[in-house]
């Protein structure tokens, strides 16, 4: 087994900061080649890291050659970048066609679907599907499809991996290394969802709204671009009440909302599922707050339930005082978001206790699987992988666990202040 080609935390720089806020000015103005110069070779190695786990990788590279300032970006770093580049067109080639397959099974089956999120977000949300980082192929099904759906999963090679709440999760081929170069790669081992309608009328809607789309020349059903908007918005509260959350998805948003903006049709809409949806409106709110702050203005005049005083004073709180540190972090993963948890009214079925966050009940899930006729030397270096990784979630649980502590005293007081 070769030795990985990232490490899994970065050294920064005095200067990574600085550099990594020109860097999302680029993303969004024009005028800011001026903001990348005077960086050093090692502060751009520096935000390599951050660039890799933010998934904002390749679109400050397509940014970088648009506004024709590569030049300023050490050689090294410009290179690596096209690397990923190019690595990634090939897997997103080659998901596109898996997805492709699967779908077109699912027609054949008369199968109620839709794929999510992926090449789906293009063009509204992604210029480019191959600028994504794309980890995994999720689709949407009526449950009453759910047998003869997992028989067309199974049909691409698949096996049921996990099952949590709504979501079935399906890996193929052999398994493969932790390896944040796997990310823009087609590596061995591959993975779908499947995710089911819980029964309830509004979220039946979802495949009641679908389209049909045709992408790279093949025939999908995909939701409608409301419905995708608030999904998205959805899908980044469900990271925010977890360890980590992605400034690409943040990013994304906001592209989604820049290019519908005079679409008088797709916000009302947009409003409306929203308000279906539970926890529509407040993450609707919570995404706009972000990414208002990290990319720019948004004009909310008209959606006075999604503005900055319509979010609880308890939920913005924590927003001001901890999400875009999170988001510029080079750290994979914070314990923080249990403090936003208990201000969010969720299903029983994703209740957690705090304790059982700082305190997990059980070990980490196995990164590797034996295989048959394994060498010793194999099953050694397998071994060798699963120490590693439960060393570092140890590390992990330990560190944020001290830092949780800290910083709890600090919210207490911070909402006694506030009056709240």
């Amino acid at each position: 087994m070769k030795k990985r080609a990232f490490p899994f935390r970065n050294k920064s720089t005095p200067r990574t900061r600085a550099l990594k806020e020109a860097i999302v000015a680029c993303l969004t103005r024009s005028s800011t080649a001026q903001q990348l110069e005077g960086y050093s070779p090692a502060d751009w190695e520096s935000v390599l890291w951050w660039l890799d786990i933010s998934g904002t990788a390749l679109y400050f590279f397509d940014r970088a050659q648009q506004l024709n300032v590569q030049d300023v970006i050490a050689p090294h770093v410009d290179e690596a970048l096209m690397r990923r580049l190019q690595r990634n067109q090939i897997r997103i080639r080659s998901l596109h066609q898996e997805a492709a397959t699967l779908a077109s099974w699912f027609h054949g089956g008369r199968v109620a679907y839709a794929i999510l999120k992926g090449e789906t977000l293009t063009p509204d949300s992604v210029p480019n599907s191959s600028l994504r980082t794309q980890t995994d192929i999720d689709v949407l099904v009526a449950r009453q499809n759910l047998t003869l759906a997992i028989h067309y999963v199974h049909r691409l090679g698949y096996k049921l991996y996990a099952k949590s709440g709504n979501t079935l999760e399906f890996r193929a081929g052999a398994p493969s290394l932790p390896d944040l170069n796997n990310i823009y790669s087609v590596h061995t081992q591959r993975a779908l969802e499947v995710h089911l309608l819980a029964d309830c009328n509004h979220e039946s809607n979802l495949l009641t709204r679908r389209v049909s789309r045709s992408i790279s020349g093949d025939d999908f059903e995909t939701l409608s671009p409301p419905d995708i908007l608030v999904q998205q918005a959805l899908h980044l509260l469900k990271h925010l009440c977890g360890e980590h959350t992605r400034l690409s998805w943040v990013f994304e948003f906001w592209r989604h909302v820049q290019a519908r903006r005079n679409d008088v049709h797709f916000w009302q809409q947009a409003q409306s599922i929203a308000h279906q949806e539970k926890n529509g409106n407040l993450a609707m709110g919570m995404a706009f707050w972000i990414a208002t702050r990290m990319f720019g203005d948004i004009d909310l005049a008209e959606f006075p339930q999604w503005r900055e005083d319509a979010l609880p004073p308890r939920v913005r709180l924590w927003l001001e005082r901890y999400v875009l540190d999170l988001l510029m972090s080079d750290t994979t993963g914070s314990k923080l978001y249990a403090l936003l948890r208990v201000e969010i009214p969720c299903r029983p079925d994703e209740l957690r206790s705090t304790n059982k966050i700082l305190f997990p009940h059980y070990l980490p899930a196995r990164l590797t699987t034996p295989t048959p006729n394994e060498s010793a030397r194999d099953q050694w270096e397998r071994l060798k992988v699963e120490r590693d990784f439960f060393l570092r979630r140890l590390h992990f649980h330990v560190t944020e666990g001290i830092r949780f502590g800290i910083e709890v005293a600090r919210w207490k007081k911070a909402l006694i202040r506030c009056g709240q």
